[in-house]
């Protein structure tokens, strides 16, 4: 085993495989790195949306409410015009 990596260091092919896979484990840890970075500073964004995104669901349900008793009141005042008019 150990004269076939000497071997295999010593030839053309055995360095570009070792500069592939050098290259290879560089870039997957600038991958992971760049990753948890962004996941980080993202975070804070999404936190801040999601938030924002809670503010906006409540706010539409007050106003849906609101609209739901506005055409209450309407119609007992269609009612009210109607029977004071009979």
């Amino acid at each position: 085993m150990n004269i076939s990596m000497t071997i295999l260091a010593q030839t053309k092919t055995g360095t570009a495989i070792e500069i592939i896979v050098l290259l290879l484990i560089a870039g997957l840890i600038a991958y992971l790195t760049s990753y948890l970075y962004y996941k980080s500073v993202y975070a804070k964004k999404i936190a801040a949306l999601e938030a924002e995104k809670n503010e906006l669901k409540s706010k539409i349900n007050r106003l849906n409410n609101e609209i739901s008793n506005l055409e209450k009141e309407l119609e007992e005042k269609e009612k009210g015009e109607g029977k004071g008019k009979k």
